[in-house]
């Protein structure tokens, strides 16, 4: 076991162990909350299987995290059990989920455990998936699942330094967001409107004819703006 997963594995194990008074207590009618609370405990194992988080960026100007700094409302599945109400943060330089640990501050969760998360953003869901290292041609982590029907598009959220030193400015953190499309359940990355058009086979005639109708725009700085368009590209294969 990799020495920081034990070392918060056996500080959870000792919160747990002074917070139980006694399995049952030589009491039966104790018993069915104390193994009530047994199984809550298991599940607080998995879910703060992790390691302590610490930032190591302090000087870099902005932040590391997807859409904010602070934690946001959200939940996590780990290996197919779901938890709700887990205030989370996203680094999206590391590709790491973070949640508030007591005593030691901050965590950051097993990703090897984790299936999915989802967390909330001005009153917007966004669901992401894990995809494992070596299962794909493309790099293993973390995918909003921006679009599911006929097509599927990932958006894939990532943060670079921005060297600034030889100007007298402290380096600062700037976002990538990369596109994927899953199309006959393979993947591709789509770097600009013609790559897309190309790999849905699409005439551009008809593409320009959609957008100049319903006065919509597809950019790689908004995923979401390329749901209506999509969401035409699979009606036409009806």
């Amino acid at each position: 076991m990799n020495r920081k997963y034990y070392i918060v594995f056996v500080v959870i194990n000792l919160l747990i162990l002074n917070s139980i008074p006694g399995i049952c207590n030589s009491n039966p009618k104790s018993c069915g909350s104390d193994l009530l609370r047994q199984d809550t405990i298991y599940e607080n194992q998995m879910l703060y299987n992790g390691r302590i988080w610490r930032n190591l960026f302090p000087l870099i100007k902005e932040n590391q995290f997807l859409f904010s700094k602070e934690f946001l409302p959200g939940s996590v599945t780990m290996r197919g059990k779901t938890f709700s109400d887990v205030r989370i943060k996203y680094d999206i330089f590391t590709d790491e989920i973070i949640t508030p640990f007591a005593p030691a501050g901050m965590l950051q969760l097993n990703k090897q455990m984790i299936d999915s998360f989802s967390l909330i953003f001005q009153n917007k869901i966004y669901h992401f998936i894990r995809i494992p290292d070596g299962n794909t041609a493309y790099p293993g982590g973390y995918y909003n699942v921006v679009y599911k029907n006929k097509t599927t598009l990932y958006a894939r959220y990532s943060k670079k330094i921005e060297k600034l030193a030889d100007k007298d400015e402290f380096d600062k953190f700037y976002q990538i967001n990369r596109i994927y499309i899953v199309q006959e359940g393979k993947m591709f990355n789509i770097p600009g409107k013609n790559d897309l058009f190309r790999i849905l086979n699409v005439a551009k005639k008809d593409v320009r004819q959609f957008m100049r109708e319903n006065n919509t725009r597809i950019s790689i700085e908004e995923p979401f703006s390329y749901i209506p368009f999509l969401r035409f590209i699979d009606d036409l294969k009806d």
